[in-house]
């Protein structure tokens, strides 16, 4: 029994799974996302137990972290086209998730319960629910109390079930999540904290010449220079937000969140477009990276002290889903791992995978209008 929900697709959607995508005629950002979001459901959603699954024709749901990451690109999607199919889905992925997990704490990575305080921190800048909050707040202060110490000068640790390193993964997210809740609830104790987890993890990680950041730190003190998207994403989240709460020291931020970003244009990617990361836990990685790109050039594009060399961001962004987009599969319209190359028919695209790249194509489609 198929126990996928039947999603009834909009013409233009209609129009590229009829036509193959190869030769039907260019649309408009917005609906060249609404064809990525439907074509993303019909293939991803399971309505009966109101989720979404990791492979399009296994039971299997998408892990923990996964799932915090379609769930911003839910809020996204609401934001983007403001249908009450997306509200409703805001809402009833999250109560779902909230059935299955109903204590966030029990899961032993900390970088997976700050994924989803910092989605529900969007959900609340969103929809203003307040049970949004209320969970932000509650998780984030658990992981205050018991995660952060200082052994290694500070930070947060990766692993709640065994302090053996401190990551990147959890350290900027966690200052993400404190600006985040500082700007929602106006409470110090927050900024604080975003201001000492910074300061730590900008020491530990972040290349100051190249802009690279680099992925953790043991307890040996020795760094592993792991170098991926999502942790440079992060970084220039973290460094955007404090640019906003801590204005003193904004310049140094910005300047930070711009090398950074330069970092993720040259080094990561290749003739424009980001290189693949693979599946598994690497399918996720530039739909976090590019959700912070999108952030940096919108703080950039609003000046005051804009450079010549900012245009670059936009245009890196709207290149990406662009190729994206134009590689994706022309029988279910997924794109794969590879933004400049069509997935083959039998490879399973993995749902955190697809997810990266609607992620960017709905961010684009958000920058143009």
């Amino acid at each position: 029994m198929n126990n996928r929900r039947e999603f009834r697709l909009g013409a233009a959607s209609a129009l590229l799974l009829a036509g193959r995508g190869a030769t039907t005629p260019a649309l408009s950002p917005k609906l060249r996302a609404k064809a990525a979001f439907e074509a993303f459901l019909k293939a991803y959603w399971h309505e009966e137990k109101v989720r979404f699954r990791r492979y399009k024709n296994k039971d299997t749901p998408l892990d923990f972290w996964f799932a915090a990451h379609a769930w911003d690109m839910l809020i996204d999607a609401d934001k983007l086209f403001r249908t009450q199919q997306t509200k409703t889905l805001v809402r009833r992925y999250y109560d779902s998730f909230c059935r299955k997990y109903p204590d966030w704490t029990k899961n032993e990575f900390n970088d997976d319960i700050l994924w989803w305080t910092i989605a529900c921190t969007n959900a609340y800048s969103h929809t203003h629910e307040r049970r949004y909050l209320d969970q932000a707040q509650n998780c984030f202060g658990w992981l205050v109390e018991n995660e952060m110490d200082d052994t290694l000068g500070g930070g947060m640790w990766w692993k709640n079930s065994k302090h053996g390193s401190k990551n990147a993964c959890d350290n900027f997210p966690a200052v993400i999540t404190a600006c985040n809740l500082h700007s929602l609830t106006k409470q110090k104790k927050y900024r604080d904290t975003a201001l000492a987890l910074y300061t730590w993890s900008r020491e530990k990680f972040f290349d100051t010449r190249t802009g690279a950041v680099y992925d953790n730190v043991n307890l040996q003190g020795k760094l592993t220079r792991w170098d991926f998207t999502y942790n440079v994403g992060t970084f220039i989240g973290s460094a955007l937000r404090l640019n906003r709460i801590a204005p003193a020291s904004g310049a140094t931020y910005l300047e930070d969140a711009r090398k950074a970003g330069r970092h993720f244009l040259e080094a990561l990617s290749a003739n424009g477009i980001v290189k693949p990361s693979g599946q598994g836990d690497g399918g996720a990685f530039h739909g976090v990276g590019f959700r912070y790109l999108f952030e940096l050039e919108r703080v950039l594009a609003r000046g005051p002290v804009r450079k010549a060399s900012d245009a670059d961001f936009k245009a890196y962004l709207l290149r990406n889903a662009e190729s994206a987009w134009a590689h994706r599969r022309p029988s279910d319209n997924l794109v794969g791992t590879n933004w400049r190359k069509v997935p083959d028919e039998t490879f399973d695209i993995e749902g955190q995978t697809a997810n990266s790249a609607l992620t960017a194509i709905i961010l684009a489609a958000r920058m143009q209008g």
